[in-house]
This record gives C-alpha cells, sequence and structure tokens, in this order.
C-alpha cells in the first residue's frame, strides 16, 4: 500500500550567503509547481518516474528520483524546455530531415538588424513558409519558429514516454509536412476503427444454422 503527499516549492529563509547560493542554484533545477509523490507505508519516497523507492536524504532531486536516468526521462516528459536545450546539445539544432542548420539561421536572423531580416530568410528552405509567419519571424524572431523537437515515433504510435533516443530536430517545413502527414494517417486509422466496429456490429445480428 502506498500514499501520496504533495510536494511544492519552497525557498528557506537564511542570511548565509553560501546557502542562499545553494538554495538559488536547487531552485533553478526544480520543476515549476507542484505535483504529487508517492510514498510507501513505510513513508519512503517512490521515484516519480518508475515508482521504485528512493533515498530519504540528499537533495530534492535524490528524494524524487531512483536515478540519474529516471530523473532525465521526468524531464524530458515533463518540461518542453529541458527537452528542447537536451535535444539541442545532441543535435546543435540541425534538421534531421533536410540538414537545415536551423539554429545557426536563427541567430543570423535574430542578430541581424530588422531592414536586413528578410534577405537572410529570403533563399532558405523556410522561405517557403506562410508569408504571414515569415513575417512573424523577421518582426521579433523566437526559436521555436525556425525548428522543432520531433518524436520519431509518434505520440499516438506510444512514443510519447520515450527517451532522448525518441526526439530528433525537424526545421518548421519539415515538421510541418511530418504533422500534416501524421494527421492522415491517425484520420485512416480512426476510419478503419470505425468500419471495424461496424462490421462487428453487423455480424452479431447473422446467426448460423
Amino acid at each position: 500500500m502506498f500514499f501520496l503527499h504533495l510536494c511544492l516549492r519552497s525557498r528557506a529563509a537564511d542570511s548565509s550567503k553560501a546557502e542562499a547560493e545553494e538554495e538559488e542554484e536547487e531552485e533553478e533545477q526544480r520543476p515549476e509547481g507542484g505535483y504529487l509523490q508517492a510514498v510507501d507505508s513505510a513513508g519512503v519516497p517512490l521515484c516519480l518516474s518508475c515508482q521504485g523507492p528512493c533515498s530519504t536524504t540528499g537533495g530534492a532531486w535524490d528524494t524524487r528520483f531512483c536515478s540519474h536516468r529516471c530523473q532525465e526521462e521526468f524531464q524530458l516528459r515533463s518540461s518542453q524546455t529541458y527537452m528542447r536545450s537536451r535535444v539541442m546539445e545532441t543535435e546543435q539544432g540541425v534538421c534531421q530531415q533536410c540538414g537545415l542548420h536551423a539554429h545557426d539561421l536563427f541567430l543570423k536572423v535574430r542578430d541581424a538588424p530588422p531592414p536586413q531580416r528578410k534577405d537572410v530568410l529570403e533563399n532558405t528552405w523556410l522561405a517557403q513558409l506562410p508569408l504571414k509567419r515569415l513575417n512573424e519571424m523577421i518582426r521579433a524572431p523566437v526559436e521555436g519558429d525556425f525548428w522543432q523537437v520531433d518524436h520519431i515515433r509518434p505520440v499516438y504510435g506510444g512514443g510519447g514516454q520515450c527517451s532522448l533516443d525518441n526526439l530528433q530536430t525537424l526545421c518548421t517545413v519539415c515538421h510541418k509536412a511530418r504533422t500534416a502527414e501524421q494527421a492522415k494517417e491517425r484520420s485512416q486509422m480512426r476510419k478503419s476503427a470505425a468500419a471495424s466496429k461496424v462490421a462487428s456490429d453487423i455480424s452479431r445480428f447473422f446467426v448460423r444454422k
């Protein structure tokens, strides 16, 4: 039997400069908001990722995860910012479909004087995006407009709980095309499921003599 307790963000009031700096560093690493964590009948906290027993001593992460791997998987699932940063470390913002250096392009557009941003984007793969979106990228460029993190095995196919190995960088054009393909695939899956259900319902009316 296990119980649940609410883990909330907190900040200890302490006048010591060293302790304050340590608390600030730890605060930056904590998930935002609150979340429920299970404990067993003896009060031992259970891992937020795999429900295995955790240490009862140490820092905040030590009492919430049983291993670094579980901590990594939990953060990948719960934080878009963390997920993007880890994929960025691995693939450096290069689209795995077309090879566009999307992160570098973002930096060039962002750092260019506003009147020159159109020229930077004009002859790139992203120039085929809708005009409204291109204008927004020129007016106020943000990295999320240039590349996205994509699940290699799609979420609807069970890929939502996978590790970093299931994530890849796609530029906005390639991600848009892949999303459209997956939408068609999901639509076909729904139609097939509906057809199977109808066939199953009809078969009940036929009795073999």
